[in-house]
């Protein structure tokens, strides 16, 4: 009897135990820190520079670039070496100036857009940064009020790419992100279909392809959680869209038509709410609407494990009553989720922020895989990226 009982107690046991590490049919995961790469930046690169980007290939080598804007120019280190290989330097001054640029993305060597945000202008140059094209995001007919500076025409659009927010040419079109230019206090902001437009590159034609998901519709949410966060896998000839206060992810195809979509949050989420309206004159509750709460962040798809990461920030009450626009400064603690081909979650890890160092949601996939940016509060002439792996 006592031997039987023995066998009852060791199945129970490893059941208990198969359930603690399974969930539905799949594997849980963990993420695995496996490589880092260090820049190290010259003394006009900050480590928090707003835009940048992950080059795969600069002259057959991986590159990280910087939109310096204070020196006009695009500095790009060697990912391997972490040193300084290019500074492409445009004129700020003259008939063939580009002043007030903002964004930028790298094509190739000799394809390089430049984003002159608050003018609706986007310029393609060469490697040499002379400009080759020009685009308008203004649509034809539209007319410029002289007092505001904005089209007067109330379907306007700024467009945005950085970091996480995307940049993708497939045949003759870019598709790239876009900021209404309405108030995102409101919800007409919200109601808008320009959070994803396209442009031809033959003919300059812009359409607006998307605006926010049915629950983010319909309501206000202020200007922390508007933001669109996307990327675009070839395998599936998807875009994954992250939507900073939904808890879905969504696909859309090449017409930027959803398809399908995925709940994806992390432990402990509690759902996001919109923004009060008596919040709106009122800059302590505003705060608070953002800080305590969770925000989603980046979107980014790995083709070479066929892997879905999603990123969510943690909410932030002791934060304070003073917004400053530094990363570094009261950071959120952030956390990385995993989904399979089948949209399991496979894994999530949670990255605390301390005295000695800050995650920042600037991320890229390569080959050695999900790299996350990692500022060095007591070096802060390096750069580093931490690399994990879903082991």
């Amino acid at each position: 009897m006592r031997k039987f009982r023995n066998i009852i107690l060791v199945i129970i046991f490893f059941l208990l135990f198969s359930c603690n590490n399974k969930k539905g049919d799949y594997e849980l995961r963990y993420f695995k820190e496996t490589n880092t790469f260090r820049l190290n930046l010259d003394n006009f690169t900050s480590p928090v520079e707003e835009f940048m980007q992950y080059v795969p290939d600069w002259g057959n080598r991986e590159a990280i670039a910087f939109h310096v804007r204070k020196k006009n120019e695009i500095k790009i280190y060697d990912l391997q070496t972490g040193e300084l290989t290019d500074s492409l330097r445009y004129p700020s001054e003259g008939p063939d100036s580009f002043q007030g640029i903002y964004d930028f993305h790298i094509l190739n060597r000799d394809s390089i857009f430049l984003n002159k945000r608050y003018l609706y202008k986007m310029y393609q140059a060469n490697k040499d940064l002379i400009k080759v094209n020009e685009f308008s995001f203004v649509d034809e007919g539209d007319k410029i009020d002289p007092n505001s500076g904005i089209p007067t025409s109330g379907n306007s659009f700024l467009a945005i790419f950085s970091h996480n927010e995307i940049f993708k040419k497939i045949g003759d079109n870019i598709y790239l992100s876009g900021s209404p230019d309405r108030n995102p206090d409101f919800k007409s902001y919200f109601d808008t279909d320009s959070k994803m437009v396209s442009i031809n590159l033959k003919s300059g034609e812009i359409n607006r392809l998307l605006g926010y998901s049915k629950k983010m519709r319909n309501n206000a949410w202020g200007s922390f959680f508007n933001i669109l966060y996307s990327d675009y896998s070839k395998q599936k000839d998807q875009f994954l869209l992250s939507y900073a206060a939904d808890d879905e992810v969504y696909f859309a195809n090449s017409s930027l038509e959803i398809v399908g979509s995925f709940y994806t949050y992390p432990e402990k989420f509690i759902p996001i709410k919109p923004l009060p309206a008596q919040a709106r004159d009122n800059d302590n509750a505003f705060l608070a609407h953002f800080n305590d709460q969770y925000i989603f962040g980046s979107i980014l798809y790995d083709g070479f494990r066929e892997i879905i990461y999603r990123v969510v920030l943690e909410p932030n009450p002791d934060y304070g009553d003073v917004y400053l626009k530094d990363p570094l400064f009261k950071p959120r603690n952030m956390i990385v989720m995993a989904f399979d081909n089948a949209y399991n979650k496979i894994a999530e890890m949670r990255l605390v922020q301390s005295e000695g160092g800050v995650y920042l949601d600037r991320c890229f996939v390569n080959e050695k895989g999900l790299n996350i940016a990692y500022v060095d509060l007591n070096n802060e002439d390096k750069l580093y990226f931490k690399t994990f792996r879903v082991e």
